[in-house]
């Protein structure tokens, strides 16, 4: 069955409309470059520099646009750029302007300038984690959003602190752990840490004195490696559904579903007994 769009097309495909200037559509602008053309012109590991704060916002709109790829080009530009005052206090000034009108970048920015492990960085996403979420707005199926939006740029903020990995950061991630009122940036606190610290099982041992009770669930997440096959992940799920079985999906039921008297034949009816 042809689709409204399509069916629309099919039937007036053919046809003409006379139209007068006024309700003609138009545009004084000229058409800009096709996809493709801009592609052909896109010029790969070739980021744009980054030696002052006035290079920042042309240096995010080539991360958020750059390939797969090139993510590495991107933090070897950025780690370049760790020790310049003028770049970190730019990413932070960005991740101000944008956090309530471009969520998307403010992440970005986010974590750019957790790549930076700068001691500036550091300060502004211990005290950016510590701000108030928001209570009011618009709520949808019970979650207020923009709560939920500021959660996951402070979420991000604790990935800049513990990707840092020194004593004073990651003093401040396992105070995060404890006591931060978002269950989003506590559990992301964790995995963050796990993550730096090779999943292994001291840092799971030392997380568990921080972890509130009802939450060492988090500890014990699965991780897919880059690379890792699917039988592998399998057996690491396998092992954390083993261990926390009140977490595992149940299991798909058959249900006997009888047909609709109007599609019965008529030997699917039992005959009458005499």
């Amino acid at each position: 069955m042809l689709s409204l769009g399509l069916l629309a097309v099919a039937l007036f495909s053919g046809c003409k409309r006379t139209e007068s200037p006024k309700d003609a559509p138009g545009t004084n602008m000229a058409a800009g470059p096709r996809p493709s053309e801009i592609l052909k012109g896109y010029k790969v590991h070739a980021p744009p520099p980054l030696v002052s704060g006035d290079d920042v916002p042309h240096f995010l709109d080539w991360a958020g646009a750059s390939h797969v790829d090139e993510r590495e080009d991107a933090r070897k530009a950025i780690a370049d750029a760790g020790s310049n005052k003028d770049v970190v206090q730019a990413l932070i000034k960005e991740v101000e302007r944008v956090q309530t009108l471009d969520h998307t970048r403010a992440l970005l920015a986010l974590a750019l300038l957790g790549e930076t492990r700068s001691p500036e960085a550091q300060a502004f996403f211990g005290e950016f984690t510590q701000r108030p979420l928001p209570t009011g707005g618009p709520v949808i199926e019970g979650e207020v959003i923009e709560q939920t939006r500021a959660a996951q740029l402070q979420a991000k903020a604790v990935d800049g602190l513990a990707y840092a990995n020194n004593e004073s950061s990651n003093k401040v991630v396992t105070e995060i752990i404890s006591n931060h009122p978002s269950k989003i940036v506590r559990a992301e606190a964790v995995n963050a840490y796990l993550w730096n610290h090779g999943d292994s099982d001291e840092a799971r041992t030392f997380l568990s004195q921080y972890v509130r009770k009802d939450e060492l669930i988090l500890i014990d997440r699965v991780r897919r490696t880059t690379g890792e096959n699917a039988e592998s992940f399998n057996r690491k799920l396998d092992q954390f559904l083993k261990k926390h079985p009140e977490v595992a999906p149940p299991r798909p039921e058959k249900e006997a579903r009888q047909k609709p008297a109007d599609q019965r034949r008529a030997f699917d009816v039992k005959p009458p007994d005499f």
